[in-house]
């Protein structure tokens, strides 16, 4: 770890135990504390463009739109206090924690054949791991980028109690499918490499996401599992997991992944307008589009 990383990750480590030595009653208070903090301080110009999303793409009206965005943002300072606790929180995870799944969902977790994971950043996905960890019946991964300060990335893989996959490693992702693990991918995040990309309609407007968990399953034949996670009114998170899509696989490979990926954003979709408030608006799916459009009209 480099020298400058240290305090970083101190400071976190000492944090992390305050939170932990405070009363659950204490620990919620404090979390909507920062919550609030997160809405104030965040800069304008990434409130400016979540309204635009919300307002352009969901339908929201202004006091819908302004509604919306703070409680995503607010909900960040609970969200951050859990994380620190999850030590305590995996000890007695069903006070915490409820769980639901389809009955097909639970024959694919217990058929040892490993599949897919996909998911949104909506509702406190980092309380996937230990929820998971104690309800599914087979072992978890989760694909996640490295963290911009490598002392964040060593407390992130302290406190997370599944298997962690980099995105460059292809080689553990695979293997870990074989061995009989389901590896959860956070789908919503900008794709980067915008060539392997594929189209597909979400909320009414072409957005483009990544192939990724559909060319997984296609490769292995395993079921995509959809999943999310909603803080209830009273505090307790309920972990959803919904009927498994089987990809699809035929000599189209291109068309079959698009048609893979369509389906599991449609279930995206569903989750957002139930609960728009869960989902991280900051994230803008239609921004590379519009990017690539204005580019082609300048020239």
């Amino acid at each position: 770890m480099k020298l400058s990383s240290y305090p970083i990750y101190w400071a976190s480590l000492a944090f992390g135990a305050f939170c932990r030595a405070l009363p659950a009653s204490l620990a919620e208070r404090f979390g909507r504390l920062l919550g609030a903090g997160v809405w104030h301080f965040l800069p304008e110009h990434r409130k400016t463009r979540a309204r635009k999303s919300l307002r352009e793409y969901f339908g929201a009206d202004e006091k819908e739109t302004e509604r919306i965005l703070r409680a995503s943002l607010e909900r960040y300072g609970p969200m951050g206090v859990e994380v620190m606790r999850e030590p305590l929180i995996a000890k007695d995870v069903e006070r915490y924690i409820d769980f639901e799944a389809d009955p097909a969902t639970m024959e694919a977790l217990k058929s040892g054949k490993g599949g897919v994971l996909v998911t949104l950043h909506s509702g406190n996905w980092e309380l996937f791991g230990v929820g998971l960890d104690h309800y599914a019946p087979a072992p978890i991964a989760t694909l996640v980028k490295r963290q911009q300060f490598e002392a964040w990335d060593k407390l992130a893989r302290k406190i997370r109690t599944v298997r962690v996959i980099y995105p460059d490693e292809t080689r553990t992702l695979y293997r870990s499918v074989r061995e009989g693990y389901f590896v959860n991918f956070l789908m919503d995040q900008g794709v980067h490499d915008k060539k392997d990309a594929v189209r597909v309609e979400f909320l009414g407007h072409t957005t483009i996401w990544t192939p990724a968990p559909a060319t997984l399953a296609r490769f292995f034949s395993v079921p995509i599992l959809p999943m999310f996670i909603h803080r209830q009114p009273d505090g307790k998170h309920l972990i959803t997991m919904h009927a498994p899509i089987l990809p699809k696989k035929t000599d189209d490979k291109n068309a079959d992944l698009v048609e893979t990926t369509q389906a599991i954003v449609r279930i995206f979709e569903a989750h957002i307008r139930k609960y728009p408030e869960d989902w991280n608006w900051l994230y803008s799916k239609w921004r590379d589009i519009h990017s690539r459009k204005e580019r082609l009209r300048e020239h």
